[in-house]
């Protein structure tokens, strides 16, 4: 007995016969790569570019993914809202910033300590960092200017443990007769974060008056110690 053949049929969903090619990918945004990985630092360092950039409300996180070609899942994976994400990348920028200032103010100052010589050396190494970290001046200056909850959070954990040495410092100099007493901190604070940190937060401006990169080594150094300088000379007292 003869079996009758069975005719061809479509394949079934889901598998292709032998030989089939593939069906072309329609176009549009291309699939985060399946084996990409990105550190949580990584997405931290390029997450805070993208709020310095953008603002809070603006960024998104699907944009972020997209440019990183990582998955959406792997930002949720370590951060699980877009206001952990932002208070992670405060917390490992503005704190590396301040780690880094508060190992120059280990000596209180004292009738031994030269108390000129260590506010120059802080407003220095300020003008250093924030060169390494511009996003911090970006995301500071929109979030002052706003106001709210993640000013808050900046201004209560960071710029506040921040100016109490540089406070004390002043008060020191001021009692000693060497800095001027009309002098406060508000004044001395904004001319050296929106003055003396201006190249690195508006670096295309900085590039129109002089075509030099302000971020080059020598350029930091030179404008730091330029900085500190022209700040210590206008804040000494007049005899």
């Amino acid at each position: 007995m003869i079996r009758e053949r069975k005719a061809p049929g479509r394949a079934r969903p889901g598998r292709e016969r032998t030989g089939a090619k593939p069906r072309p990918r329609r176009a549009g945004r291309p699939a985060a790569a399946a084996g990409a990985v990105l550190s949580r630092e990584g997405i931290i360092q390029a997450a805070l570019d993208a709020f310095a950039t953008s603002g809070y409300e603006a960024m998104s996180i699907r944009e972020l993914t997209r440019c990183l070609g990582v998955s959406h899942n792997l930002v949720h994976h370590y951060f699980r809202s877009k206001a952990q994400l932002w208070r992670a990348c405060i917390d490992w920028s503005f704190g590396t910033l301040a780690r880094q200032l508060a190992a120059a103010d280990d000596l209180a100052p004292g009738p031994d300590t030269d108390v000129l010589a260590r506010l120059r050396e802080r407003f220095r190494l300020f003008i250093t960092l924030t060169a390494r970290y511009p996003a911090n001046g970006l995301v500071i200056t929109r979030e002052g200017a706003l106001g709210g909850p993640r000013f808050d959070y900046i201004f209560d954990n960071y710029v506040v443990p921040a100016l109490g040495p540089a406070r004390e410092l002043l008060a020191a100099g001021q009692a000693a007769g060497i800095i001027r007493p009309d002098l406060d901190l508000r004044t001395i604070f904004f001319l050296l974060t929106d003055g003396g940190s201006g190249p690195y937060t508006s670096r295309a401006f900085a590039q129109r008056l002089d075509p030099g990169d302000p971020q080059r080594p020598e350029a930091i150094a030179a404008h730091a110690e330029l900085v500190a300088d022209v700040l210590i000379r206008g804040i000494m007292a007049t005899k």
